[in-house]
């Protein structure tokens, strides 16, 4: 074989252009600077191998354009990219799932419903074939080197990869479909509002990127391995790994993202913009701020006494009761309690209970 001739037979017709060969690296520029840029630092092993494609051999160029010694650096970027991912992404899925525990699950009640015991399961999974995949791929040649050198491959011992990364894109897309649908059932028991669960709802239903992406990913996968151009077909595989990871960093600041919309005020705003505000939250908030609602008189109870803060709320000058029954008793001690309470639904800080 020559090195310095084609990777591959050309069609017939068609002269290899091993110098300059044709390819779309402002497609891979874009998407790497893109995904780096929504999480960058948290995955540069995987991003500093698909920068390294974009000059050897390039994006989407056909495998008879790239010199047979450029090969080398072509499966030695693959392998990379294949360990750092099967290291990331389920380091990822473990800490969205610990996090959700947290949040769902509290100590002690946790083994009674299938939410904790379904993400310890996937947990698990990801765990054990993560650890699986990694040493699987840095054993699929004897001697090591082999697995990008192709100048020792024929005297090595390799197995093909083809049903091991099917199998851990399947794997992959499962976990992501079991954590879609997790929180769902805890997420519509909560105690509050239907329009406020199906805001989280759709929050946490933001991993639906993440099954897309997985789904996407199987089927480049699928494609790839079967392809006698094994480096045409690799960027969109490479791509859609990339945006799986980056679901992930994005599903694990989910959390995060209603408290951000409402101390930053963004979350009115939107509602404002998809014209969700009413009539009722104007006055609501109008009758808050007037003086007579209770974040208003709560705001005045450090300067004032509950007396008169709240002195419409007296019944014993409006009304008798049992307890004059004993008006005329020279008995020493308590001899009745009032306990007056005043709530209005809302967030725990808008009530109180005054003895």
């Amino acid at each position: 074989m020559d090195p310095n001739g084609p990777a591959l037979k050309p069609p017939p017709g068609v002269v290899p252009k091993l110098d300059n060969p044709p390819n779309r690296n402002d497609i891979a520029i874009g998407v790497i600077t893109a995904c780096a840029s929504v999480a960058t630092g948290c995955y540069w092993g995987a991003l500093y191998a698909e920068i390294g494609l974009i000059y050897t051999p390039g994006y989407f160029v056909h495998q008879w354009d790239v010199r047979l010694k450029d090969m080398i650096a072509v499966q030695y970027y693959v392998f990379l990219f294949g360990v750092f991912y099967s290291v990331v992404l389920p380091l990822l899925k473990v800490t969205i799932l610990l996090e959700w525990c947290r949040m769902f699950a509290p100590r002690g009640h946790r083994s009674e419903g299938y939410f904790w015991w379904g993400c310890a399961a996937v947990i698990f999974v990801q765990v054990t074939s993560g650890i699986g995949i990694v040493v699987s791929l840095n054993l699929q040649c004897i001697p090591h080197s082999a697995i990008w050198d192709i100048t020792i491959q024929a005297t090595s011992k390799c197995f093909d990869l083809y049903k091991l990364q099917v199998a851990s894109a399947s794997i992959q897309l499962i976990s992501d479909v079991a954590i879609l649908l997790l929180p769902q059932q805890v997420i519509w028991s909560l105690k509050m509002s239907w329009r406020k669960r199906a805001g989280v709802s759709v929050i946490f239903g933001l991993g639906l990127l993440a099954c897309i992406s997985a789904a996407v990913r199987l089927q480049t996968t699928v494609v790839h391995g079967k392809a006698k151009d094994a480096v045409w077909t690799l960027p969109p595989l490479a791509f859609w790994a990339l945006a799986e990871m980056t679901c992930g960093f994005f599903i694990v600041s989910l959390p995060c993202i209603p408290k951000i919309l409402k101390e930053t005020g963004a979350g009115s705003k939107i509602k404002r913009a998809l014209g969700f505000s009413s009539a009722g939250d104007t006055s609501k908030r109008q009758w808050e701020s007037d003086g007579t609602g209770p974040r208003s008189n709560h705001s005045r109870l450090a300067g004032s006494t509950v007396s008169n803060t709240y002195y419409r709320l007296d019944p014993l000058k409006s009304s008798e009761s049992t307890e004059y029954l004993r008006k005329g008793s020279q008995d020493v001690g308590i001899t009745r309690t009032t306990k007056i309470s005043v709530m209005h639904e809302g967030n725990a800080d808008d009530r109180y209970i005054y003895p």
